[in-house]
């Protein structure tokens, strides 16, 4: 790129790149925007130092931050980032990056485009951070210019509960690669185990409540094992839970997987027992490889997914069109569900149900429509300012910002 580079300029922003359904799926956007580098100039900004699990292509400029998590720090380092930037528009994904997006846009004035990615509140539930997410978030994002969410859930909770107006949200599903992904999910794996296994997968966090899950599978029938793939805090407080209950020897954490797809492929049933969602990329994907699905009826996602609805009120376990549903929280339906997946027929026919439910979720269209929300937010006239800037940043400068 030359140092007068006149084309509009997008900003990426986001806390990191560490393993996440959030962070896949931009770095996801931003590989699948190639053909839209010869008109925009992109710029990735990550708040934080941290390990990757995604790589982003050479072609876009990566800033690392390093704010350690902080929010005050976030916000800082991230004006005097973008000041130097001058965007013209900013897209973030999860909310410390929204809430700074925002923030720096009424102070820089570009267009802030933020992405929330779960239903806040049921995501922000629990102690004095989680009130004080609730309370920014009701009061910074209804100042975004555009609010994008995974599925209608998410817009119907910014909408009814954080004050967010209609007119600025709209709702894109995530992008899958179906071809990637079976290509992915055929490639040689190491297996955990030689038995016939459920599966889960996501970050061991508290709100994805695999406690539930470990509680369920020990109440559960079939002697099958159970595999979890993924990594976080409430590791070894899962690994205990698991011993406590007598599944020391059939419970497996495998940790974070670069693909863990060859595993999901052969699993007996994709298991999502989350509290909070927005769109569950691994309980679409299991559907793409035809899978048969079980998820938690938690407020965004799930039934949307598995029913082809907004929302639906579940009491009991429940067979949605394309996969089985559980009241949130509710183990015994959980062990039932699990119970009935021991019966050949019965799985197939889930099978088949889970891959035609998957067929709505398309790569591509996602992508577009992404972008066709980025270049109706780019101001109709450039102004000179942007018309005529030179970068602030030398080339070698783009990685330390």
């Amino acid at each position: 790129m030359s140092l007068s580079d006149t084309r509009p300029r997008v900003v990426f922003l986001i806390n990191s790149l560490t393993g996440g359904g959030a962070e896949r799926i931009m770095a996801r956007l931003i590989t699948h925007s190639m053909a839209h580098s010869h008109h925009y100039e992109m710029h990735l900004v990550l708040l934080d130092k941290a390990p990757e699990a995604y790589s982003v292509p050479d072609w876009i400029a990566v800033h690392r931050l390093g704010t350690a998590g902080s929010m005050a720090a976030s916000l800082g380092v991230a004006l005097r980032c973008l000041r130097a930037l001058e965007p013209d528009i900013c897209l973030s994904f999860l909310t410390r990056a929204n809430l700074v997006n925002v923030i720096c846009a009424r102070l820089l004035g570009y267009k802030a485009l933020i992405s929330e990615r779960v239903s806040p509140s049921s995501h922000h539930r629990r102690g004095a951070g989680a009130k004080l997410a609730r309370i920014l978030t009701r009061y910074i994002y209804p100042k975004a210019d555009v609010v994008i969410c995974p599925s209608a859930g998410v817009a119907a909770d910014l909408i009814d509960n954080f004050g967010v107006p209609p007119p600025k949200v709209t709702t894109i599903p995530n992008p899958t690669d179906r071809e990637a992904l079976h290509r992915a999910a055929t490639q040689p794996a190491q297996f955990p185990t030689s038995r016939p296994y459920f599966v889960a997968m996501g970050r061991l966090v508290e709100n994805k409540n695999f406690a539930l899950l470990l509680q369920a599978f020990a109440r559960s029938t079939p002697e099958y094992d159970l595999v979890l793939i993924g990594d976080g805090p409430l590791r070894d407080q899962l690994r205990l839970l698991a011993h406590r209950l007598g599944l020391a020897h059939r419970v497996h954490f495998t940790g974070f997987l670069e693909n863990p797809f060859p595993l999901i492929l052969r699993a007996r049933a994709f298991i999502s027992s989350s509290d909070a969602e927005g769109f569950p990329n691994a309980l679409a994907e299991a559907m793409m490889l035809g899978i048969p699905v079980i998820a938690t009826n938690c407020r965004s996602g799930p039934a949307e997914l598995l029913g082809e609805e907004p929302a639906l009120e579940v009491s009991a376990l429940y067979g949605a069109r394309h996969g089985l549903l559980v009241p949130v929280g509710d183990v015994a339906a959980l062990a039932k569900a699990l119970t009935m997946m021991s019966s050949d027929g019965f799985r197939d026919v889930q099978a088949v149900r889970a891959a035609e439910g998957a067929a709505r979720y398309q790569m591509q269209p996602a992508i577009d429509a992404y972008w066709q929300v980025m270049q109706v937010s780019l101001p109709q006239r450039m102004s000179p300012q942007s018309e005529n800037r030179c970068r602030k940043a030398k080339p070698q400068d783009r990685e330390t910002l």
